[in-house]
């Protein structure tokens, strides 16, 4: 009995390859950066949430008869690279500080470093938080141009958790979602751009 496949030959062309890059800001370019080094890849989700209306002497799904009541949009990023400008970017609201003289677990200065504390004040009721636009950035094969997954005005929207175990590296994940402009409440907050040849 002969195989059943859905491989063709341009099945090579169409894969996303490895772990990818995640970018803040990837369309500006005073304002890109590469978010830093990741351990366990990256996650891109659209949740929608559907309205399935229903009507009497019908027994499932009417064709037209569906809408979005919600959409979720979201970039989980593993980072094994932590820094005082990830750590407050992972709690919306929070700020570094001016540093101060570092030192180690006894006391002693530790010439040569300094401290950074990080930490939040939520003056208003509605706090002023920081919106970044985010997108990893993977290789597409068969393409020079690679696949983009993006959110649009993206913050943490996950807890700040690290572990710490012996003989390994701590792993900070954190879950940015995408949020709608209020000028222009009807386009969703995600991007998706795919490369193909010209013919």
């Amino acid at each position: 009995m002969a195989r059943k496949t859905g491989v063709t030959k341009e099945t090579a062309k169409r894969l996303v390859l490895d772990a990818g890059v995640v970018y803040l800001n990837l369309d500006d370019p005073i304002k890109r950066k590469k978010l830093g080094a990741t351990r366990g890849g990256s996650e891109f989700v659209i949740e929608t949430e559907w309205r399935d209306m229903e009507f009497d002497g019908v027994g499932g799904l009417v064709e037209g008869a569906r809408r979005a009541i919600n959409v979720t949009c979201s970039l989980t990023v593993n980072l094994i690279e932590i820094s005082k400008e990830i750590l407050a970017l992972a709690v919306p609201g929070a700020k570094y500080g001016d540093g101060s003289p570092a030192e180690n677990e006894n006391g002693v200065a530790v010439t040569g470093e300094t401290h950074y504390e990080i930490k939040r004040v939520l003056e208003g009721t509605i706090p002023d938080f920081d919106y970044n636009d985010i997108a990893i950035v993977a290789e597409y094969a068969g393409h020079k141009a690679p696949i983009v997954c993006g959110l649009k005005n993206a913050m943490a929207n996950s807890n700040l958790s690290l572990t710490f175990n012996d003989a390994d590296e701590a792993v900070l994940a954190i879950t940015f979602t995408g949020a709608f402009d209020p000028e222009n409440i009807t386009e969703e907050p995600w991007f998706i751009r795919i490369p193909e040849k010209d013919s």
